[in-house]
């Protein structure tokens, strides 16, 4: 071959050299190739709406990814994150989870982390056959027959809304429920799914209403579900600005009656736009035994050990709560308990690993699967907290009723 050709195929005598040295050594090109990083693909609507939230668990992803580096990645090799912003866009989010598991050929996809997002990805993350960590909450997104190789890494939608339609009827004796909720498709899922925990126990909401979480005023929402006769009000959506449009409404209008629902309500941007901060009282969210403290005030050791050992970089994450970060902590979490007990990121054997470990025990909480559940998280890690009992450690006391 001439000099002319070797340049222009890009070898050289160093390239020639060392294709030669790794034909006679045998042993070299394998062992390289054995060292390749493990993969992760990561979508996270890091701008966008729903930014607070997923801001924080981009945070906490990354926190514990770096955390395994530090102790020499997953099988002896390094992780390497390939993210994408989806920006809540769903056509987005179905574009990269194609770009991931396909150009890209990661071992794995993590997220996105908003249902809405993730129902379009399914079939195709599903085709490609690669492991998925589903960031979402909403039933449809779990299906171990329709797509066996993908796994929950947080709690279900229904078993928030169960938890909390028990709440509002046993704890607080209400029974004129107003639900209000966004125009995501997270939003109408969650919606239907309330009116069927009613229905379970003899009740109809008093009035519904779906908003588009980027309306500016949702007075009149809230006015309708007060003439109606509500005397308490269960929200639903994620988007930061639209709870804190809704709980400044309610406090406009001196009405106190409670406000029960999403997980976003407990977040410090939700307070920070409120025009007074104790709107922020009577409000219930959705949160972890992770997130309560005990009889000192102290936080479970897993958790407040990964607070520690990030706290020069943990504070602008803080204000969209504790479990917003270990989310992204979780998914990372099982995903590495999987593979190290398969040994191999080959997906299916990944799964098997998956459906046969006893528990896992990430800060988020415990997680159970088996081939025939791939939801996981079970219905003790969720509770009730209030708002504006935030401590300055991120935990919560116990709700005391009465």
């Amino acid at each position: 071959m001439s000099q002319k050709a070797l340049r222009l195929t890009g070898l050289g005598r160093r390239g020639l050299l060392a294709g030669a040295t790794g034909i006679a050594s045998g042993l070299a090109m394998p062992a390289i190739a054995q060292n390749k990083p493990i993969r992760m693909g990561w979508i996270a609507a890091v701008s966008g709406m729903f930014a607070s939230n997923a801001q924080a668990q981009d945070w906490g992803f990354h926190q514990t990814v770096a955390d395994l580096n530090e102790k020499g990645g997953l099988l002896g090799r390094k992780i390497e994150v390939v993210m994408r912003d989806s920006a809540a866009d769903p056509s987005k989010a179905v574009s990269f989870a194609k770009e991931l598991v396909y150009n890209e050929n990661i071992d794995v996809l993590c997220g996105p982390i908003n249902s809405g997002e993730a129902l379009p990805t399914l079939g195709i993350v599903s085709g490609a056959k690669k492991l998925h960590l589903i960031g979402g909450s909403v039933e449809e997104l779990i299906d171990p027959v329709k797509y066996p190789l993908g796994f929950r890494n947080l709690n279900a939608n229904g078993q928030w809304i169960k938890v909390a339609v028990k709440f509002m009827v046993e704890d607080l004796k209400k029974t004129k429920v107003a639900i209000i909720n966004d125009n995501t498709g997270y939003g109408v899922l969650s919606r239907d799914k309330v009116t069927q925990f009613l229905a379970a126990r003899n009740l109809k909401p008093v009035y519904t209403a779906t908003v588009d979480p980027n309306k500016p005023d949702v007075t009149d929402e809230l006015l309708k579900a007060k003439d109606a006769g509500a005397d308490v009000i269960t929200e639903w959506s994620n988007a930061t600005g639209f709870v804190a449009r809704l709980v400044n409404a309610r406090g406009e209008q001196n009405w106190d009656v409670p406000i029960v629902g999403h997980p976003t309500i407990l977040q410090e941007q939700v307070a920070k736009l409120l025009t007074k901060r104790s709107y922020w009282d009577n409000a219930y969210g959705l949160g972890y035994r992770h997130e309560v403290v005990d009889a000192q005030g102290k936080l479970p050791d897993n958790v407040q050990a990964f607070m520690d050992k990030h706290k020069d970089t943990i504070g602008p994450y803080m204000a969209a709560g504790l479990p917003a970060f270990l989310q992204g902590n979780a998914a990372v979490t099982i995903y590495a308990e999987g593979l190290t007990k398969a040994g191999d990121p080959d997906p299916m054997k990944v799964k098997a690993a998956l459906e046969s470990i006893p528990v896992i025990k990430a800060p988020y909480g415990p997680f159970i699967y088996t081939p025939k559940d791939h939801n996981g998280f079970q219905d003790e890690g969720i509770v009730l907290v209030n708002a504006n009992a935030l401590l300055p450690n991120g935990g919560y006391p116990p709700v005391k009723i009465g």
